[in-house]
């Protein structure tokens, strides 16, 4: 016999719900003298002796209290028949994960839906699911000024849970926020994310947004998250103010807009997550030697990001290092080739991903800073050293130069650009193009290169100097290169495979021995001056010598209509070399570490 023990009557209950659920124990003795009904009988209603129920015209009219009561009892009858359904039998466990499961989309900070709390309807399926999740702390951490009813709500049904409190950009101030706000602030112990407006830490008076003064004013000790949403304004960029008391000893992801951290700031010994940018015509400022002190304080960092950032040199008796057993992801933006090649210089790891993008700066006729140091200013275990790709990109329509590589494990990206006002003094790109090429092949350590890549990409301009002399340099510092890739793709060349080929067949002066003895593939895409007799003597030139290719594969003008290589000239090709096709493939490199 099913009962209704599980479930909290209401203080209110008819005769109908006493005869199904039984006697309480004050009505114990006379149990046997009252009729009870079971889950039999309810299933079965012609054992229902109800007034005007078999007897239509029955002169017991029911009052409005028996109509009431039978409410009442029609309502707890709904709630036991949820129990024998198979979603009831979900332990409160289980049914706050899978709340927790539908909220994972809502911790955005950014969409307006934060706060809101939209899986709340999915809760209203039965009563006992519904108060599973007012009960539970842990669904109750967003907060938002969006919502400030549901989030003063939120705030007492969090009890003790860690709180996410978010102003977006566009807030809008009032009594209720201003509340809200005061109420956090209480709660700052508990406060363990934090999203607000830049313009909050930094107004256009250079203070600090007095609606925010009473929620950093405490220590926030379980603090792990604090970034700011960019919001254009007026003024300069400014250092980060003191907040917390600089008391947040587990911080680990940092991320503001136009604020420069200072030592003082903010509790920064367990940051995991570094990024910080000034503006575009207002860029912050800091020296080398002030980013190392911070540096120095960030032991477990993995990710650092900058960007906008003057840069000014270190002081000429600091030669300091950082090293960061930690570092995934530097990331240094719209700075001098030189400094960014210093900061590269000074911090090492084991091994990490890279993106730079640098102005390139002449130091002597022939030679760029491209925001790497050489590879004789290098720790031995610095990731540079362990370079296996490499691919040098000139950017259609832009005055610079994307270089693309890769280590065993991580890749790298440098843009190195020239500014308006250094293409006078410099030259433009088409000018210096072959000079550019050659600083990047004399930074780069290529011990280790397995792969490389040129592409050129110009539509109207010429490209010079690419001699034969220069891809010489270039092989002699490649002597484990497997594969070699050449992309031109302009109206009119000059001839800058036929420069290649004539350097893969030049020996090395000090060894008398052909160069890169370990090249295995050779792909050309979009030459229109290629030469099959040159290619043709570059293969039997090296399988004479001993070092044989493996494989041709180009996609020329030349053989645009064809499909087949054996309908060309290139099967002669395959005397001196296993497969040659029409199929170049494309240079792939690791993928990046997550960096959001």
């Amino acid at each position: 016999m099913a009962t209704m023990a599980c479930v909290s009557p209401e203080p209110t209950r008819s005769r109908l719900v006493d005869r199904i659920v039984g006697p309480d124990d004050s009505e114990s003795m006379n149990a046997e003298a009252n009729s009870r009904v079971s889950l039999a009988g309810l299933l079965d209603p012609r054992t229902w002796n109800l007034p005007g129920w078999n007897d239509s015209h029955s002169s017991q009219r029911p009052s409005s209290d028996t109509i009431g009561q039978l409410d009442s009892s029609l309502a707890l009858l709904s709630r036991y028949r949820n129990t024998l359904q198979p979603f009831h039998r979900l332990s409160s466990d289980v049914l706050v994960l899978i709340f927790l499961e539908l909220q994972r989309d809502e911790w955005n900070p950014v969409p307006q839906s934060f706060g809101a709390y939209k899986y709340l309807p999915v809760t209203k399926v039965c009563h006992s699911w519904r108060q599973v999740a007012l009960n539970a702390p842990i669904l109750w951490r967003q907060l938002s000024t969006r919502y400030p009813d549901m989030a003063m709500a939120a705030i007492e049904r969090s009890l003790d849970a860690g709180l996410c409190f978010v102003i977006p950009q566009n807030y809008q101030e009032g009594d209720k926020v201003a509340a809200l706000i005061k109420a956090v602030a209480a709660q700052t112990r508990r406060l363990q994310r934090l999203y607000i407006p830049s313009t909050m830490l930094k107004s256009s008076d250079g203070n600090i947004d007095p609606a925010l003064t009473p929620l950093i004013e405490a220590p926030a000790p379980i603090l792990e998250i604090l970034e700011t949403f960019k919001v254009h304004g007026e003024g300069d960029c400014r250092p980060l103010p003191v907040l917390f008391k600089g008391e947040a000893p587990c911080l680990s992801r940092l991320r503001v807009q136009y604020l420069c951290p200072q030592l003082n700031s903010i509790s920064v010994s367990k940051l995991k997550y570094l990024s910080f940018s000034g503006k575009k015509r207002a860029p912050l400022s800091m020296t080398v030697s002030q980013l190392l002190d911070l540096l120095e304080r960030c032991p477990l960092l993995e990710i650092f990001k900058t960007e906008k950032v003057s840069w000014q040199a270190a002081q000429d008796d600091d030669k300091r290092k950082v090293r960061l057993e930690h570092l995934k992801y530097l990331e240094l933006g719209r700075a001098n080739g030189s400094v960014i090649s210093d900061i590269v210089g000074r911090i090492t790891a084991p091994d990490y991903a890279m993106k730079l993008k640098v102005w390139l700066e002449r130091y002597d006729d022939n030679k760029f800073y491209i925001g790497i140091p050489s590879e004789h200013l290098l720790e031995f275990d610095h990731p540079l050293r362990d370079l296996r790709k490499l691919f040098v990109d000139y950017i259609n329509g832009y005055e610079g130069v994307a270089i693309r590589g890769a280590t065993s494990k991580f890749p790298i990206e440098i843009h190195a650009l020239l500014e308006d006002t250094t293409v006078a003094n410099v030259g433009d790109m088409d000018s210096i193009a072959a000079s550019v090429f050659q600083s990047i092949c004399r930074t780069f350590d290529t011990e280790h290169l397995e792969e490389f890549a040129i592409y050129e990409m110009r539509t109207h301009a010429r490209w010079t100097n690419f001699t034969k002399k220069v891809w010489v340099e270039l092989f002699k510092r490649t002597p484990r290169l497997k594969s070699l890739y050449v992309t031109t793709d302009i109206s009119y060349d000059e001839g800058l495979s036929r420069a290649v080929l004539a350097a893969l067949v030049a020996p090395d002066e000090r060894t008398t021995r052909i160069l890169c003895p370990t090249l295995e593939n050779l792909f050309v895409n979009g030459d229109k001056t290629w030469s099959s007799l040159q290619a043709y003597v570059m293969a039997e030139e090296r399988a004479r010598a001993g070092h044989p290719l493996k494989r041709v594969s180009m996609r020329l003008s030349h053989y645009a209509s064809f499909h087949d290589p054996d309908d060309t000239d290139l099967p002669l090709l395959r005397k001196h070399v296993e497969t040659v096709d029409l199929n170049p493939p494309e240079i792939s490199f690791p993928d990046y570490p997550d960096t959001n």
